[in-house]
């Protein structure tokens, strides 16, 4: 499936796979989209040159205050609803796609604007307590890492 450029006001600048390969998330400026998306791969020489496959919006969450987001992450790996974003006013950004909202903003989170943000997804190779994920790290150029408790935002 193909998205036309016109969907789009503003450069993509990031794309991921997200709730177990079910939809996409990608940012253009200030806002992420939720795609879903159906790939037909079925074989037929008669219909071959029909698009079966497609790629819709399902929502725009746009981000509070900020021109730009500059880093995104959510689990692909297990059923999460969490989704959080950064942007270029230095805010961090908690979205529950559950409630299909914001619900926590973290202002001036370091003295740049966020370059990464890692949350914790486990591992095949141990196990971990179940408090273990909502643990997140966030980094920007010169600030050094920052350990996060989505509990308590500290």
């Amino acid at each position: 499936a193909f998205q036309g450029k016109e969907m789009f006001h503003k450069t993509v600048r990031f794309a991921q796979f997200y709730f177990i390969d079910s939809f996409i998330l990608l940012c253009c400026g200030a806002e992420f989209h939720l795609l879903s998306f159906h790939l037909d791969t079925t074989k037929d020489d008669l219909k071959r040159y029909k698009q079966r496959s497609f790629c819709r919006l399902v929502q725009k969450f746009p981000m509070s205050s900020t021109m730009e987001i500059t880093s995104l992450s959510a689990v692909n790996d297990f059923y999460s609803y969490i989704v959080l974003t950064a942007g270029s006013n230095r805010a961090l950004e908690v979205f529950d796609l559950n409630t299909g909202c914001s619900t926590a903003v973290i202002p001036e989170v370091h003295t740049r604007s966020v370059y990464q943000i890692c949350q914790n997804k486990g591992s095949s190779f141990s196990t971990q307590q179940p408090e273990a994920y909502n643990l997140f790290m966030t980094t920007a150029p010169g600030d050094g890492i920052k350990l996060w408790d989505l509990r308590t935002l500290k």
